[in-house]
């Protein structure tokens, strides 16, 4: 999990780099796993089941990020926490993310869908092997790259392809980390553009995930995505993480703005 290490600058600050290759802005998924890892320094006893976060300016991956973490409140069973990712004075991130005591009660889940098993299918995209992340999209070619309209669902199995230990808190963070990746390409497939369109724009706003259930993100796990609508230049993706016996881990939601420009002559 050294991809995602932070340093303690404070009682309730720490700094954070982002790994290497991702591109000319911090991947948003880093910001949100370190996020999530600058507030479980600041809880004991308890894990966390939903995390929500706004994406606030570009972020430069050369720089570090310091993730000040306010402790909102501890409560009983629940604890909540504000934690604001701050680079070169303001904030490129603002999360509140709540915890909870692992605590026995009602069970109910939605069932595994169909889905062509990990083992069939290849890596396919290599941003995630640059951070240890393993990628395996169903159907080619990869979301993003096509230009052709295509149905508003797709699924990818991925997995850390790194050893995470025994803690929760980096499983979580790994799959937090992971689920940025699908989200943006599967709002496209519904449209007639590619990354490289002229005048076209897509950037992530939000970020949201529900944790159901522990995991072991060591192994594989599909995400089952969909994009249920798109409208005055926003689109929105929304997930389902389910392990290869078809227990229900975590629910991911993301809002993008999303634009097509028309060039000047």
């Amino acid at each position: 999990m050294g991809m995602l290490a932070l340093e303690r600058s404070g009682p309730n600050v720490f700094k954070g780099f982002t790994p290497a290759g991702g591109g000319p802005r911090i991947f948003g998924g880093a910001a949100v796993a370190q996020s999530l890892l600058a507030a479980y320094e600041t809880v004991a006893e308890r894990v966390c089941h939903s995390l929500h976060c706004y994406f606030i300016h570009p972020g430069n991956p050369a720089e570090p990020v310091f993730y000040a973490v306010d402790r909102s409140r501890d409560g009983g069973a629940f604890a909540t926490r504000h934690v604001s990712a701050i680079q070169d004075g303001r904030p490129i991130l603002e999360m509140l993310v709540s915890f909870q005591r692992p605590t026995p009660g009602f069970e109910h889940q939605v069932a595994l869908p169909e889905a062509p098993a990990p083992a069939s299918l290849g890596d396919d995209d290599p941003r995630g092997a640059t951070v240890g992340i393993q990628l395996r999209n169903v159907g080619l070619p990869r979301p993003g790259l096509a230009s052709e309209v295509r149905p508003p669902h797709h699924q990818m199995w991925f997995r850390s392809n790194q050893p995470l230990g025994p803690e929760i808190r980096h499983h979580q963070a790994a799959l937090a980390y992971a689920s940025d990746f699908p989200q943006l390409p599967t709002i496209i497939q519904p449209h007639p553009v590619t990354w490289a369109t002229p005048g076209f724009q897509i950037a992530s706003l939000d970020h949201a995930i529900w944790f159901h259930r522990p995991f072991d993100f060591n192994g594989w796990h599909l995400c089952d995505m969909d994009t249920p609508s798109s409208s005055d230049e926003r689109g929105l993706s929304r997930s389902t993480v389910f392990a290869q016996d078809g227990t229900l881990l975590a629910t991911v939601l993301q809002e993008a703005m999303i634009r097509l420009r028309t060039p000047r002559p």
